[in-house]
């Protein structure tokens, strides 16, 4: 890994979504680069990766610093285009007419669940892809594909739940979930379960759905395939970086565990691309 260091990959690197520092909780500098990067990812909130480099001194601004400029090309975008159109997703079998408002899902809350869904497929898709950019060798054609339109304006979407605010059995439910597609030792829960945690009965549907993929290795598979994308996409990115940002080591191991780890943001790439192709009413499907 040539651009930020000699950095390992390790189970090491402190990314606990649980932990990190909400949005409303960020004054000042921190406040102000979270405003830059939802206005420049064209996203309606911050995920967890810039987050909890909140708790690096220096971590944020330096990361931020030297990937503003990738997110402006609009190839980090185009990259996620490309691995939508090629991936092999997890999608499970099809919704029974009905399972969802038997679930208490209402049919005017549907549109705001696939919003929420695909608000964490677009941050943490082009994370996956410019931040690769980042710890890769650069390879290939520079990154030059057309830069798909920005998204439509985002619905209102809910809060996030603060932990102390979800009951335990849900809580227990989410952890279940979050299982899905992890590797051993993988403890961090995943800040999509948390946010879903207003509609319980659809998170045991969601449950029921990917129980079978996981067990079949249909999610394994997708998520390699997924990793193998963005590996080949962050290289022919990795040519448009700037120049070199001091970034802290830790900060470094943490980027670097985030892309490369099959059980960080990959997983959730994977399984919510999953999601959002099978919640879609299928009048609306591609």
């Amino acid at each position: 890994m040539d651009y930020l260091g000699n950095v390992n990959v390790s189970r090491g690197g402190g990314h606990d979504p649980v932990a990190a520092i909400s949005e409303a909780e960020a004054t000042g500098e921190t406040a102000a680069i979270f405003a830059d990067i939802r206005r420049t990812m064209r996203i309606p909130m911050i995920t967890s990766i810039w987050r909890t480099l909140v708790d690096i001194e220096g971590g944020l601004s330096a990361t931020w610093e030297v990937t503003k400029p990738l997110y402006e090309t609009g190839q980090p975008a185009a990259a996620l285009m490309k691995l939508r159109a090629q991936a092999v997703l997890p999608v499970p079998e099809p919704l029974a007419p009905g399972q969802l408002s038997c679930a208490g899902v209402r049919e005017e809350e549907l549109p705001v669940i696939l919003a929420l869904i695909e608000a964490y497929n677009r941050s943490n898709g082009m994370n996956l892809m410019a931040l690769t950019g980042l710890v890769v060798t650069p390879s290939g054609a520079p990154s030059n594909a057309p830069v798909p339109p920005d998204p439509p304006p985002w619905p209102e979407l809910p809060p996030l739940p603060a932990p102390a605010d979800i009951p335990a059995d849900i809580w227990t439910l989410l952890r279940h979930i979050n299982r899905f597609g992890a590797v051993p030792g993988e403890e961090g829960l995943a800040t999509i379960w948390r946010h879903m945690a207003h509609w319980p009965g659809l998170l045991a549907v969601i449950y029921a759905g990917l129980a079978p993929l996981q067990r079949d290795g249909t999610i394994q598979r997708s998520k390699q395939q997924i990793l193998e994308i963005a590996q080949a996409e962050g290289k022919r990115l990795a040519h448009l970086r700037p120049e070199i940002v001091p970034l802290p080591e830790v900060a470094c191991q943490m980027i670097t565990n985030y892309v490369l780890d099959p059980g960080l943001v990959a997983r959730m790439v994977t399984i919510g691309h999953g999601l959002a192709r099978w919640l879609q009413p299928p009048n609306e499907q591609a």
